[in-house]
C-alpha cells in the first residue's frame, strides 16, 4: 500500500511543473522504482536535465502517537456491501514516512530555480489525497513537509558529467504526516426472522 503515497507525489510534482501535461516536459520527475536505475542511466547519458528524483526512505517505523487500540486490533466499521451482504471492519497502523527529493542539473540557475520552488511548496504543510483501492474506496489526506530535523545537502560540482561539465545535486528531506496502513476483515451479516406465537385465550377479555 505504500507505494499509492510514492505514486501520489511523484504525480503532484508532475502536476505541479508540467501543468499542461506536455509530452517533453522541462523538468521531468523520477519515481522511486526509477530513482533505483538512474546511477545507470546517467552513465549511460540516457537522461534529459533537470530531474527531481524522489526517493523513499527505506525505513518505515510506527507512529505510536496516532496509535488507536481498537482501530488497530479489531477496527471499525468502514463500509457495507450489499452485494454480498459482508460488512468491513477497517484495522489502521499509523506509519511514518519520509522522503527525499534530489535534484539534478547541469546550470546553477536551473538548480536555483527548482529549488525555489520546492521550498515554497513544502515549506507549509503542503496536502495530498490517495484512493485506497480495496473494499472501501475510501480517501485518505496526508501531509508533506520540510524535515526541519534533516539538513538540506547540496552537492554543487560534486559529479563529473564526462568532459562537458558538472551535474550539480540538492538532497531536501520531507517528512510525511498522517500516513497509515489499512486492512479490511469482512464479516458476514446473518439475517435473524422471530417468530411470535399469540396465546388466544390470555387475549380474550
Amino acid at each position: 500500500m505504500i507505494y499509492l503515497y510514492d505514486n501520489a507525489i511523484v504525480k503532484d510534482l508532475e502536476d505541479s511543473f508540467n501543468p499542461d501535461h506536455v509530452e517533453n516536459p522541462l523538468v521531468r520527475v523520477i519515481d522511486p522504482e526509477m530513482a533505483v536505475s538512474l546511477a545507470a542511466q546517467l552513465q549511460n547519458d540516457e537522461i534529459k536535465f533537470p530531474i527531481v528524483a524522489v526517493t523513499r526512505s527505506p525505513e518505515v517505523a510506527t507512529d505510536t502517537d496516532r496509535m488507536n487500540f481498537t482501530r488497530l486490533h479489531r477496527g471499525s466499521v468502514a463500509v457495507i456491501d450489499n452485494a454480498t451482504n459482508n460488512l468491513y471492519y477497517e484495522r489502521a497502523l499509523p506509519i511514518q514516512l519520509s522522503y527525499a527529493l534530489t535534484v539534478i542539473t547541469t546550470r546553477v540557475a536551473d538548480m536555483d530555480e527548482i529549488i525555489k520552488e520546492l521550498l515554497f511548496k513544502y515549506t507549509s504543510e503542503y496536502f495530498i489525497t490517495i484512493t485506497l483501492p480495496y473494499e472501501c474506496n475510501r480517501k485518505i489526506r496526508f501531509g508533506m513537509v520540510i524535515d526541519s530535523n534533516a539538513q538540506i545537502e547540496t552537492k554543487s560540482s560534486a559529479k563529473d558529467y564526462y568532459a562537458q561539465g558538472k551535474l550539480y545535486e540538492t538532497v531536501i528531506p520531507i517528512r510525511c504526516d498522517g500516513c497509515v496502513l489499512v486492512s479490511y476483515t469482512p464479516v458476514q451479516l446473518k439475517r435473524t426472522a422471530y417468530e411470535i406465537a399469540i396465546d388466544q385465550q390470555n387475549t380474550k377479555g
